[in-house]
């Protein structure tokens, strides 16, 4: 894969050395048969390392600093980053050329951004650092597999529709277990075996499951069915409002790691609804808001998810009991 990100080291630190072991610390998470550079400036130093596989890019910085610093950070063209922050004294920030803040890491911490190309700036405070991360193939998230990871739509759909400013995911714990899977993965490499571009992308695939655990452990999970139905509902909300029709209550039920018969049996409870009536309903809004707007009818059958108009017209008739076009009329 070709490499996009570039960052600027050699501004504080110059040029890249050539050191033995015993010139510096072994970096925190050794990557095998990476491309690895030193470098060094008083007291302050740091160790890039960088792994080039045909479906990603790995890479690794170990920062130790005295006073605070900003890194010049290129992106030559746009990718899907994995952002792990393995150890931190303070937070880093990530910044636009101009120095305002984009997306914020802590330590034991991590998140998915959309980079496009473009100029940024990486802040870090005095201390020492490890960030761990890697860009891959957008392609890995295609005919609707990216549905079980909900919290990393709005960034698929910013690398899909090509958009010309960062968007960034929640963050999320990585701690220990990531650590150890991580460390698993980069030392395990091989170079030079057509197995190991496999293996890469398997790895990739399993911290990005890891991910969605742990973005449901922080954010999702509950024994309170009260809370769940109206997680359920939310979430429902939110995908329909992107995504209309296209939506099934299956992957909710999947991403709250339920089964949807129990889902619908809550709705029901607390909501004298059938969840699939509650689903319609939110489709159904959509199209009506839609169609106050100067939209075609074509042009609101795929935004809401349809295959075409006469798709639409059967689901909004069902509904309401009258056409898009009469409803528009009235």
């Amino acid at each position: 894969m070709l490499k996009s990100l570039h960052l600027h080291l050699f501004t504080h630190f110059g040029l890249p050395r050539k050191m033995t072991s015993a010139d510096m610390p072994d970096p925190m998470v050794p990557i095998r048969h990476a491309d690895v550079h030193y470098y060094r400036e008083g007291s302050d130093y740091a160790i890039a390392q960088e792994f080039d596989a045909k479906d990603g890019y790995l890479y690794s910085y170990d920062i130790v600093l005295r006073e605070k610093l900003r890194i010049p950070v290129h992106a030559t063209m746009a990718d899907l980053h994995a952002c792990y922050l393995l150890r931190a004294h303070q937070a880093v920030t990530l910044c636009a050329d101009t120095g305002e803040p984009l997306a914020t890491l802590s330590g034991q911490r991590a998140r998915f951004v959309y980079l496009p190309n473009g100029q940024y700036q990486l802040h870090l405070a005095p201390g020492s650092y490890c960030l761990f991360g890697f860009y891959f193939d957008g392609g890995l998230f295609r005919d609707g597999n990216e549905r079980p990871f909900a919290f990393l739509q709005d960034v698929i759909e910013a690398y899909r529709a090509n958009l010309p400013e960062p968007v960034v995911s929640i963050d999320f714990p990585a701690g220990e277990h990531t650590l150890g899977q991580i460390r698993r993965f980069c030392r395990c490499i091989k170079k030079g075996d057509i197995e190991n571009e496999k293996f890469v992308v398997q790895e990739l695939i399993g911290l990005l499951k890891l991910a969605k655990e742990k973005v449901y452990d922080t954010y999702e999970r509950t024994t309170d069915p009260e809370l769940l139905i109206q997680r359920c509902r939310d979430l429902l909300a939110h995908r329909i409002a992107l995504f209309g029709n296209t939506v099934r209550i299956r992957d909710a039920a999947g991403q709250l790691h339920v089964r949807h018969e129990y889902l619908s049996r809550l709705h029901q409870r607390y909501h004298q609804q059938k969840l699939n009536d509650y689903r319609d309903g939110l489709v159904t809004e959509k199209i009506r808001r839609l169609l106050e707007e100067p939209y075609t009818l074509l042009e609101i059958s795929l935004l809401c998810g349809f295959p075409g108009i006469r798709e639409l017209n059967r689901f909004f008739k069902r509904k309401t009991g009258m056409t898009p076009g009469q409803y528009r009329r009235r």
